[in-house]
């Protein structure tokens, strides 16, 4: 009987991808940001109609979220989120600043990007955009509770780049899920950029010498909701982000920390909007309901509906329930309610004043050491900018959701469904988005008389560097001919070896 040791086909395929990634890095600088474009432009054609077929098969797969939600985000993803990557300045497209100096942007080499078990097909297109808007090649991996949709993913984006003569090489995927390829994978030096989307992710020591590693969680967030604060425009914010995709937005709202002064109040804007407020003996039965004993989530439970929660735990609501609130007096590092929910559970605290409230805030923040961010409902300029000074977080969001603004959605934040938190980023805008993707590079010119008018003749060259290595010559009909790649052989780069693995397995299941 022949054995298939998974671990060393991974690894193994794992080269071959790295292997084409690292060459296609010399032809990708060579397209013309035309076919760049019209890539990205088949793409959304292509991607969008399916976004309903994505979202079934994840749900049928992972069980995990809401598909209608999930639907949304991918569109949200291919319109919003694409015009925003594309909006941004191209790569080797030198940019004149107002001082007379001048930067271009150049990509960082080689992405590795390790997929979630939820909305990954959202992160993965996200990440994808960004990618090649970037010229940067990127090799994808999904756990095997999500392999099957991301690899269905991937097969429908290098059909179009294959169309659209974008080389395909670099655009890989990891087709042998195995721990060891994914480590082996992200510590090769040819990987500038390695992207963690696995709410474990810190539990992987990836050596970061040489690359930025950007691990992504959920986060503890708090909101904090003022006195003087719209309640009505807050609790539509605040159940909205918490509610969509079952709460597993990644800066998705954790803890509601609400001035005592509208506490009545604001507590019935959220029952008229599907909150359900539980007693002490139920919220102790919805623990025992979602995590071990160690605090450790089941992750059967984790991504489902508040009513499906409630049921779960024996609990009594109604089928119109969208999120489940526990009151709680103070923060505990104990206490499963005092750090991040896996679903659509909220914690709820009363505070006399904003100032203590500020503190809550922050004590919230520092319990689950990830800091992604903090929102502030309030018309009081004063508080708001006590909570952007003094709050250990990357991203503040005011008057807005942190689940929808954290992403760039419903706010004018960098848009992402990647983010990491104050103290696991490398970046300023503390989520990975287009700039995490390319380095900066400046330039300056002398004082000479000749000097600036040099730099505006180069500034507006062509930003298609001179040594093209693709040709994409026209056949006469319309169509296109396939580029030249590193290895133009006419297969699809890992043919052999696929056929080298099925060869394997055939010959295990005859024996």
């Amino acid at each position: 009987m022949s054995l298939i040791d998974n671990d060393l086909l991974s690894i193994q395929e794992a080269r071959i991808l790295l292997e084409h990634a690292a060459e296609s890095a010399e032809v990708l600088e060579g397209l013309p940001a035309s076919l760049v474009d019209d890539f990205l432009t088949h793409l959304r054609e292509r991607i969008l109609p399916k976004a309903r077929e994505y979202a079934e098969a994840s749900f049928s797969e992972s069980d995990y979220c809401s598909p209608e939600d999930e639907s949304e985000l991918t569109k949200w993803v291919l319109g919003d989120l694409l015009d925003d990557v594309r909006a941004q300045t191209p790569v080797q497209k030198i940019i004149r600043s107002r001082n007379g100096s001048a930067e271009v942007c150049l990509p960082k080499g080689v992405v590795v990007s390790l997929l979630p078990d939820w909305l990954a097909v959202p992160t993965m297109l996200s990440q994808l955009f960004m990618a090649v808007h970037s010229k940067s090649p990127i090799v994808f991996s999904a756990s095997a509770r999500i392999h099957a949709t991301c690899e269905k993913v991937m097969g429908d984006v290098l059909q179009v780049a294959e169309f659209c003569h974008y080389p395909t090489e670099a655009l890989g995927f990891l087709s042998i899920f195995c721990p060891e390829g994914e480590e082996w994978v992200c510590s090769q030096p040819c990987v500038r950029v390695v992207i963690d989307s696995r709410e474990e992710s810190n539990a992987h020591d990836f050596d970061a010498a040489g690359r930025d590693v950007y691990h992504a969680t959920l986060g503890n967030n708090p909101v904090f909701v003022e006195s003087t604060a719209d309640l009505a425009a807050c609790a539509d914010e605040v159940v909205l982000g918490k509610s969509f995709c079952y709460g597993m937005l990644p800066g998705a709202e954790q803890s509601v920390v609400v001035e005592r002064a509208v506490d009545e109040r604001f507590q019935e804007e959220l029952r008229r909007r599907g909150c359900h407020f539980l007693t002490d003996e139920q919220a102790d039965r919805l623990v025992g309901t979602l995590f071990m004993p160690d605090g450790t989530p089941y992750r059967e439970l984790v991504a489902k509906s508040a009513f499906d929660l409630a049921r779960r735990a024996d609990i009594t609501v109604p089928e119109s329930t969208r999120v489940l609130v526990v009151e709680k007096p103070y923060v505990s590092e104990y206490s499963f309610f005092s750090k991040a929910k896996f679903g659509p559970v909220l914690s709820y605290y009363v505070e006399d004043s904003w100032r203590t409230a500020c503190e809550k805030c922050i004590e919230l923040i520092l319990n689950s050491g990830h800091g992604n961010a903090l929102s502030i409902f309030s018309k009081d300029p004063e508080v708001i900018r006590q909570f952007i000074l003094k709050k250990p977080v990357g991203r503040v969001l005011v008057n807005v959701s942190t689940g929808l603004g954290c992403i760039g959605c419903h706010s004018d934040l960098p848009k992402t469904l990647t983010v990491t938190g104050w103290d696991c980023a490398t970046t300023s805008e503390l989520g990975v988005t287009y700039g995490d993707f390319v380095r900066r590079r400046q330039v300056g010119i002398g004082e000479g008389p000749d000097a600036r008018g040099l730099l505006d003749k180069a500034s507006s060259c062509d930003h298609t560097p001179v040594a093209v290595r693709v040709r994409v010559p026209d056949s006469g009909d319309g169509e296109k001919s396939r580029p030249a790649g590193p290895r133009d052989t006419g297969k699809e780069p890992g043919d052999w070896f696929s056929g080298v693995v099925q060869a394997i397995r055939n010959d295990s299941e005859e024996e």
